[in-house]
């Protein structure tokens, strides 16, 4: 063989056109649907192909833009991003200010880029309170300020931190000119959030202006103005509402601001926008490019300049798909959601704790959390490549759509009288309502597999403290939303709820599954009736099978079990249902299957339940503790 032979990958595998993909396809799917089997509807109103190409981004504009330009698709600043990558800034809320500045410098030394503090609010009883400059004092003892930007979220009573850091920073001989931090207010999160508003509109305005003038003036390098889209994510929202609401958010902003005396260029530095981390991989980079997108076009509509088209994007991953359950699974929820975020291109960077819904973060959570930056950074080498998502036809695609499908959002608000308005008239919540719903739902039916909750929960486990978010407690309230806060949901909590409440009752929680016939015939369902019993807690008594009915049944009465589960094919329940029906007359009888037929017939024969891959096991399971006498 000639060495020097080079081998001609185009000649030696000629590349298949679209079509013949396609024809190729339709032919393995023998008969069924293209679009039905191999499309995907979003929760977004995104409809995702199964294979993109090249003509799918050819009338894109902004797909042979550099990185560090206009409309900052690929990132605001290269040269920054490749000496420091995204800043590492992960939740810190001890309350007790001495362990605060411990944890913030142990953390700085193994990584931390940034300090992110969670402040102590009405909805939120865990958290950080800054009354006077010695509790700055002493909270920040150590830290270098300049080096490790500092991140707050305020409420807008929280005004007073601006001028407390104003009089630090002086005493410690740092310029408040060279400071930079994302220190900031979002008076409408605050209020979806809360529900209502304790001060009168023109005196939390007021805050708002004077805090905005404070920046401007004194401190150019804090985005005193930081919008919180995770308030949207914790209600449920898809992908799409997060940056319409977010966006239409801003447009209501800076026109009161511009009426105030601001001019667009003062205002478009001073922002900063925090999204949430889902689970959906490529909708999450494709979201985080898409805002840029959304926020360049929006700046330029109000006459920004170029260079202040630029927006600071915080990545914070989502609250609203973690469990309490097998909780160590979130690590890997964290983790896919943290990947997108770093491959969307996010300026700054919080994972969130896995137990966090359970228990205070300790040491051992907040590491986990921390290490999984690092990894991505240090290992994976992320933060040594600009936009890696760039060029891929699918995210260009769906950063497309994305963008414009929230554009089309933002301008029916805004025809709606904007984002304030339609949230005190409710319509906020009425848009999230059905998308919540649905992304619930699909756990239930499990067309959303979460493993440990709703797909191969683990019997064994011990029962969790639920830790859910404290209620807002009574205020005054200047004004209030029509349908009060927006709520704040995870798609698991029904189902854990349950599995919680069924843990408690004292009640015979047995199952006893009635294998009949070979193991050919009985073990598909047998296994998947257990893992379907077992998301709410009950026990399941399994066995090697039957070949009578008399066996079975003497088996299942020695059991001890509340309810029984028959396990077989449909055509052996042609049989074996009025056999064992007569057999275990008065029993609660579940059919492992859904054979449509003979459904009813079944029903009318005793047939209490029927367990089968499109029922909803929220239902399904809450019938069966109701007929069981299990107290909920």
């Amino acid at each position: 063989m000639d060495s020097e032979t080079k081998l001609n990958l185009k000649e030696t595998f000629p590349p298949n056109d679209y079509n013949q993909w396609l024809q190729a396809v339709k032919d393995s799917l023998k008969g069924a649907d293209f679009d039905k089997v191999m499309k995907t509807k979003t929760y977004e109103g995104i409809t995702l192909k199964p294979i993109y190409t090249k003509a799918d981004v050819a009338d894109l504009p902004f797909t042979d833009n550099q990185p560090g330009t206009s409309p900052y698709l690929r990132g605001n600043d290269p040269q920054r991003f490749l000496q420091q990558g995204w800043l590492v800034a992960q939740n810190h809320d001890e309350s007790d200010l001495n362990k605060l500045n411990a944890e913030l410098l142990k953390e700085l030394n193994l990584g931390l880029t940034a300090v992110n503090l969670t402040l102590k609010h009405e909805d939120n009883n865990r958290g950080v309170v800054f009354k006077n400059i010695d509790d700055l004092r002493t909270a920040f003892a150590g830290v270098d300020l300049l080096a490790a930007p500092l991140f707050m979220q305020l409420d807008v009573r929280d005004d007073g931190f601006l001028l407390l850091l104003e009089k630090y920073v002086d005493e410690i001989g740092v310029s408040l000119a060279d400071l930079k931090a994302g220190i900031g207010f979002d008076p409408t999160g605050e209020f979806a959030r809360l529900g209502y508003c304790d001060l009168p509109l023109e005196d939390f305005w007021q805050k708002l202006v004077d805090s905005v003038k404070w920046a401007s003036e004194k401190a150019p390098g804090i985005r005193v103005l930081s919008l919180d889209g995770t308030v949207y994510e914790a209600a449920g929202a898809s992908s799409m509402q997060e940056l319409g609401f977010v966006l239409s958010n801003a447009i209501g902003l800076i026109q009161g601001l511009q009426y105030s005396g601001f001019t667009i260029n003062q205002l478009a530095p001073l922002f900063q926008v925090k999204l949430s981390l889902g689970s959906n991989f490529f909708m999450e980079i494709a979201k985080i490019r898409a805002f840029r997108l959304l926020w360049a076009e929006m700046i330029k509509a109000f006459g920004g300049s170029e260079s202040n088209q630029k927006i600071w994007i915080h990545g914070k991953t989502a609250n609203f798909n973690k469990s309490i359950y097998d909780n160590y699974v979130n690590v890997l929820r964290t983790g896919t959601e943290g990947f997108a975020g770093v491959i969307g291109g996010v300026d700054s960077l919080e994972i969130g704790h896995f137990n966090q819904l359970t228990e205070i973060p300790d040491e051992f959570s907040r590491r986990i959390a921390r290490n999984q930056q690092i990894i991505l950074k240090e290992e994976a080498h992320f933060g040594k490549v600009i936009d890696p998502a760039g060029g891929c036809y699918y995210i260009e695609s769906l950063t497309s759509e994305l963008a414009t499908k929230a554009w089309g959002l933002m301008q029916d608000l805004e025809s709606m009288g904007g984002m304030v308005r339609c949230l005190r008239a409710g319509k906020i919540h009425e848009l999230i309502e059905p998308i919540a719903k649905a992304r619930i739902e699909a756990v239930n039916k499990r067309k959303d597999v979460f493993v440990g909750i709703n797909m191969y929960a683990n019997p064994l486990e011990k029962e969790p403290v639920n830790g859910s978010e404290s209620d807002v407690p009574e205020s005054s309230k200047a004004v209030e939303l029509d349908k009060g806060a927006l709520p704040r949901h995870r798609a698991m909590e029904i189902l854990e709820n349950l599995r919680l409440s069924l843990a408690k009752s004292q009640a015979n929680k047995q199952v006893f599954l009635l294998n009949m016939g070979s193991i050919a015939e009985f073990k598909a369902r047998a296994d998947f009736a257990s893992g379907f019993l077992q998301v709410g807690g009950f026990e399941v008594i399994s066995n090697n099978g039957f070949a009578s009915v008399s066996e079975a049944v003497q088996a299942a009465k020695a059991s001890g079990a509340k309810a029984f589960c028959l396990c077989s094919t449909d055509d052996n329940y042609i049989n074996l249902v009025p056999e064992l029906r007569k057999e275990l007359m008065g029993q609660i009888l579940i059919l492992a299957g859904y054979p449509t037929d003979l459904v009813e017939s079944y029903k009318q024969q005793g047939i209490n339940l029927f367990i089968h891959i499109r029922a909803d096991v929220f239902n399904t399971l809450s019938q069966l503790a109701l007929q069981m006498g299990v107290n909920q």
